[in-house]
């Protein structure tokens, strides 16, 4: 059962500025207060065994002990949701990636010039991001990484030819999803049918949240390219701050890439290419919709199964935010409702995959 309002919030960043900063904006809150500020993370492990709180902002580069690694001390020992403030650039952005992995609900990119003004701009998106995670859902990690395993003997795919395939499917997520997309891609069949992910991240974010797909998937993982093929044993990945059309041409599906879209909240919209995964596929498209704050995708989903696709969406159980998968769920568009470590099996069913 989560806290009433207002929540408490334990900033960590060894500057000062950014610690005054973000104690002022949060406590011009009325749901938001800063019950206590560390320099490092070290000095926040003392606070933390004598104050109760809600949720955490973090710095990713200090002293004494980086942001990574006392995430991962405190999704061992005290998880609780974690935002990372930090300034991420497109040489280091697989760090956010990483920190995603390690547990923590959202990013925020620091200004890496222009310091005050920068982090002006961004006050609405870090409260944004700060309430969304108040609300999610955390778990413990283990204490010890599991031991590597052999992947399971699937066959190999072809290499080097474009399969064509008549089944797609599509997976849309948000906040959380970037971990849920990993669980499921690790499980994936080799021959599964062309996928497209469409993962609220930023620009910078996309090429390591792909890269770091193709690294644990049996499958290839790429971002989307403007006029690519969708193929069998293929991932794409729409970019940040891009859209994506599916579009049939012939036997084959073809993928356009565009700009963000005037009236859509999210970029990329996962309900824009559904609905064009519901033109284009129709009966032979699969739609999956897994954690995230809000109801995009909910709509495009809905459009999906009217068409005659399988449409599924992530349970409340598993979802680090079950707000996207909710209102799929009670929008009537997802037939069912899956927990995340069912969901491959799912898709290998639908597309008539044995191991």
């Amino acid at each position: 059962m989560k806290n009433q309002p207002p929540y408490r919030v334990l900033v960590i960043d060894d500057s000062a500025f950014i610690r005054q900063f973000l104690k002022e904006i949060i406590n011009e809150t009325e749901d938001l207060t800063v019950v206590a500020t560390a320099p490092d993370p070290l000095k926040a492990i003392e606070i933390l065994k004598k104050t109760e709180v809600d949720v955490i902002t973090l710095d990713v580069e200090m002293p004494r002990m980086d942001g990574l690694e006392f995430l991962r001390y405190l999704m061992r020992f005290h998880p609780l949701p974690v935002v990372m403030i930090s300034s991420w650039t497109q040489e280091n952005s697989e760090i956010a990636i990483q920190a995603l992995s390690l547990g923590a609900v959202d990013v925020v990119a620091k200004p890496t010039l222009g310091i005050q003004s920068g982090m002006n701009e961004r006050k609405a998106e870090i409260l944004s991001k700060i309430r969304m995670a108040v609300q999610a859902r955390v778990g413990r990690l283990p204490l010890s990484p599991p031991p590597s395993e052999a992947p399971p003997p699937f066959p190999a795919a072809p290499q080097g030819l474009k399969v064509t395939t008549d089944k797609l499917v599509v997976i849309g997520a948000s906040t959380g999803g970037t971990v849920a997309i990993t669980e499921i891609f690790r499980q994936l069949h080799p021959n599964v049918p062309g996928i497209l992910v469409v993962q609220h991240l930023p620009a910078m974010f996309t090429p390591s949240f792909s890269a770091s797909l193709d690294q644990v998937a049996r499958i290839r993982v790429k971002e989307a390219e403007d006029g690519e093929q969708i193929t069998s044993g293929l991932a794409l990945v729409v970019p940040g701050g891009k859209n994506l059309t599916v579009m049939k041409s012939g036997a084959k599906y073809l993928v356009k890439i565009g700009p963000k879209l005037e009236k859509s909240l999210y970029t990329p919209s996962i309900n824009h290419t559904l609905f064009s995964v519901a033109d284009a596929a129709g009966v032979n498209a699969m739609g999956i919709i897994l954690t995230g704050m809000g109801d995009d995708g909910a709509a495009g989903l809905k459009a999906m199964r009217e068409k005659g696709a399988y449409t599924i969406a992530q349970d409340e159980e598993t979802s680090v935010i079950y707000g996207m998968p909710q209102k799929a769920w009670e929008n009537k568009a997802a037939i069912k409702q899956v927990p995340l470590d069912k969901i491959a099996d799912e898709i290998h069913q639908w597309a008539g995959i044995t191991a």
